[in-house]
């Protein structure tokens, strides 16, 4: 029996993701580097039926994050959640979905624009989904939330997703998005270039595997080095001695060469007197 935390989960007949993983976040624009950062991402599930029918009335989704930092490193740990939920409301065709997302506030600076963001909104927009007729409810846009420096950002941010605004103000600066469907948001996959999703199990398998290879690296380390000391010793104590043996060590070989060649020469001479 596995962890629950840790293995993937089943909805019905879809398979979902498990309740932690670790994301290794890479910057975009140097996809192939080290991670920049990495963070933990749980997720949780609620979901309620109603005893009578079975159906799914009401339902919710959060996902909260932080980031992962060095034992004693002077950066703070970076923390939020995005969120989303379902209503099936009291009449048919009422349902509607809500989604919470944090793209203002959810990095360090340095991490601003690495798609983290993205990846957290779209693993919303991908569990909304399972309600394609439900209506997506509302989104405000506020002035206070976008500096002039960011609010196009924040903008594209959300219409990447599908969703359309109606704003109030010709700089876009607050607005509302319009009516529409769950089906007609659009999931987003960019993030996939600079973010690893990692599942706790394996990620903790390979630093496992990778310390053990470097406290052996660094024995095998220890072990050249103590044996070049105590070389240098024996050549500080004994300097005749060491350099005497130095030298039968580099004429050893031309000396097995030459009785080599006197005995062949001897048995090639002894040949030629049988005959």
């Amino acid at each position: 029996m596995g962890l629950p935390a840790f293995d993937a989960n089943w909805r019905e007949k879809q398979r979902i993701k498990p309740r932690i993983c670790v994301l290794e976040v890479r910057d975009r624009l140097k996809p192939d580097g080290e991670p920049i950062a990495r963070l933990f991402v749980q997720r949780q599930e609620n979901y309620r039926r109603d005893d009578r029918d079975g159906q799914m009335y009401e339902a919710s989704i959060r996902l909260s994050y932080q980031t992962i930092e060095p034992k004693h490193s002077l950066r703070s740990r970076i923390s939020g959640s995005f969120e989303g939920s379902y209503s099936r409301g009291f009449r048919e065709g009422e349902a509607s979905v809500s989604l919470i997302g944090g793209a203002l506030f959810l990095d360090p600076a340095e991490l601003r624009g690495q798609r983290i963001g993205t990846y957290l909104m779209n693993e919303i927009v991908v569990w909304a989904q399972q309600w394609p007729e439900a209506k997506v409810r509302p989104i405000k846009l506020l002035s206070g939330q976008a500096e002039e420096e960011n609010r196009d950002r924040r903008n594209r941010f959300y219409e990447r997703f599908g969703l359309v605004f109606a704003y109030s103000d010709p700089e876009h600066r607050e607005g509302m998005s319009k009516s529409m469907p769950v089906k007609k948001l659009t999931p987003v996959t960019s993030w996939e270039v600079n973010i690893r999703e990692r599942y706790p199990r394996e990620y903790l398998a390979e630093l496992l595997y990778e310390r053990e290879r470097m406290v052996m690296e660094a024995s095998q380390r220890d072990t050249a080095i103590k044996n070049l000391s105590a070389t240098l010793e024996d050549a500080r104590n004994h300097p005749v001695r060491w350099a005497a043996r130095r030298l039968w060590w580099r004429l050893q070989p031309i000396l097995l060469q030459g009785a080599m060649l006197l005995a062949f020469a001897g048995l090639v001479w002894a040949s030629l007197r049988s005959k």
